[in-house]
């Protein structure tokens, strides 16, 4: 499955933040349906890369085109939630994203992400992702690299509720709460918690913003009225950069030589938000 051309923004909000956006859209939120009756679900990724942290500094120079290859869990161990899982590919190319995507079990994508897995039900789009994942992993070394989990809160917003003319579908609004990370024991579990360290302050949360279409002017301008303004905000970079602030990546289990340096600048950097 593939998702196509889309926009992304990201913003870290404080609890008066979030508090007074939920005021001013009230019922306008629809809760996501997978979630619990608030829309809300615990999310475990496990983040791969190269021993040389090549996604990592892809990101940190905003070199136009990446990707990224990751495992993700959703549900819970009591399947209140039920379990399913992805192995994704997110691709950005000059600012804009697409996420390519296949559906399994949690044992076949951590098969998948090494390299093997049972590709039987697989066909057409589904096949051709795969192919890719194994390409990152059997040509360019793509290993585990960092776990990250958090609870998401998801709302689809239609523009329609803003007094806007209706597009083809709502915009997509997360909000992630109790981010953190660990750079080790990647074996990962449904709402797996076992992190080394937070990667927000408290009281804040991580929003998104996702769609195909420009963002609704009275979005915008109710975003600037609480004084929210969209940043760049990484996950995985930020878990590296927590890390780098803690020991070398020489002292990391996946990187046992020497830390590496920034590469040089790219000839083709642009301006773009991570």
């Amino acid at each position: 499955m593939e998702s196509a051309d889309r926009f992304e923004f990201k913003f870290v909000l404080s609890r008066e933040q979030r508090q007074g956006l939920f005021a001013a859209l009230g019922d306008r939120l629809e809760p996501d349906a997978h979630g619990s009756v608030e829309g809300a679900y615990p999310i475990v990724s496990l983040y791969y890369d190269t021993a040389d942290r090549r996604c990592y500094w892809e990101a940190w120079r905003r070199a136009p085109s990446r990707r990224k290859l990751r495992v993700r869990i959703y549900g819970t161990p009591d399947g209140a939630i039920p379990p399913t899982s992805f192995v994704e590919i997110k691709h950005k190319l000059d600012g804009r994203g697409a996420k390519r995507r296949v559906q399994t079990t949690q044992q076949n994508a951590l098969a998948i992400a090494a390299g093997g897995g049972a590709l039987e039900r697989f066909s057409g789009v589904e096949l051709r992702t795969v192919e890719e994942v194994h390409h990152l992993v059997r040509e360019e070394a793509f290993r585990p690299a960092c776990l990250i989990s958090y609870q998401r809160r998801a709302y689809a917003l239609a523009v329609t509720a803003l007094g806007e003319e209706a597009g083809p579908e709502p915009l997509r609004i997360t909000f992630d709460e109790g981010v953190g990370a660990r750079f080790r024991d990647f074996q990962p579990e449904p709402a797996d918690s076992r992190c080394d360290f937070a990667l927000l302050n408290p009281g804040q949360c991580l929003m998104e913003m996702k769609g195909s279409r420009a963002v609704p002017f009275a979005f915008v301008r109710l975003l600037a009225g609480l004084g929210i303004q969209s940043g760049s905000f990484s996950k995985y970079r930020s878990a590296v950069e927590r890390l780098l602030r803690t020991q070398p990546l020489s002292q990391s289990p996946t990187h046992p030589t020497a830390a590496p340096q920034p590469p040089p600048p790219c000839q083709t950097l642009r301006t773009i938000p991570c």
